[in-house]
């Protein structure tokens, strides 16, 4: 193919085109072009546009506007303990179900499909009622068991509202993480284990220095994609809080859609979106130049 020339460009593809994985990819390609490069092309073209043609106003006043920072901190809050919980509670249940008990396939069922496959809807309806300040079933167990005096506006106040929906994400979420998590642990060699019983290495040695090394490249991999998931997700928040109270709960992708569907400023929304695409994507690219530095190690 080199030197690079039109003629090589054109053989190079042809002889591609003769091949038959690479007809069997054709079509999809074609769909993705059609549902994420297109889309992300009007996007960006959108933030560009104003009264007076195209210009980086959009992205001046997205800078300029002091709450455009308040939701920048609230998604990174949101990010930070959902992911981190997430990890936790998933990597927790992981181990615990992966040991031998009896029933084991119920409760994977049970404790990890049943939140999952929850509709994001029915999930942020149920929570929304759950947390509701007269009749939610959180305030009658606090009051019942005489820690709190009065009911709680748990989506009243903007550090209760952070808090609900930040719980009911981890709900939502944790059974993915618990999947790979669980997934990982089934690749892990049970000789490793048996060596370690006979040289009488403990439960907590055998975690740190047979598991934990093992499926640190599952850890990473999931952690990212929650990452991204949880930036990008929407239905929950929208549905509970609606972003607020007073802007307490909302993210970029929430403050985007209100600010294109409820104010009408387009092109803002498109700018805000471009940014958040920006920032997932300096994200996923560090992180997977982290991931190949790991494994050349």
């Amino acid at each position: 193919m080199w030197p690079l020339s039109e003629s090589n460009v054109a053989s190079y593809f042809k002889s591609l085109t003769q091949k038959p994985a690479f007809r069997f990819i054709i079509p999809y390609f074609l769909v993705l072009l059609l549902l994420i490069a297109y889309p992300l092309y009007t996007n960006f073209y959108q933030s560009f546009q104003t009264e007076s043609g195209l210009s980086l106003e959009n992205y001046k006043n997205l800078f300029k506007n002091p709450l455009f920072f308040k939701i920048l901190g609230n998604t990174g809050i949101w990010v930070a303990a959902s992911v981190g919980l997430q990890f936790v509670i998933g990597l927790g249940l992981a181990l615990l179900l992966n040991q031998p008990l009896k029933g084991r396939a119920i409760f994977r069922g049970i404790i990890l499909v049943l939140p999952w496959a929850t509709p994001d809807i029915v999930a942020a309806v149920a929570w929304k009622w759950m947390y509701n300040d007269m009749y939610g079933v959180f305030n009658d167990i606090l009051v019942r068991l005489g820690l709190i005096n009065t009911y709680l506006p748990w989506l009243g106040q903007p550090n209760l509202a952070k808090l609900a929906v930040i719980i009911a994400n981890v709900w939502k979420g944790f059974p993915i993480s618990a999947m790979l998590y669980l997934a990982a642990l089934q690749t892990v060699p049970k000789d490793l284990y048996e060596a370690g019983s006979i040289d009488g290495v403990s439960t907590w040695q055998k975690f740190r220095f047979i598991t934990l090394p093992l499926i640190s490249p599952f850890i990473l991999t999931t952690v990212m994609l929650t990452v991204m998931w949880t930036i990008n997700y929407f239905p929950l928040i929208f549905t509970m809080t609606g972003g607020g109270p007073a802007n307490a709960t909302d993210t970029l992708v929430t403050f985007a859609y209100r600010k294109a569907f409820r104010f009408m400023d387009f092109s803002g929304s498109a700018a805000l979106s471009t940014f958040t695409f920006l920032v997932i994507l300096v994200f996923a690219v560090v992180y997977t130049r982290y991931l190949l530095r790991e494994e050349e190690k």
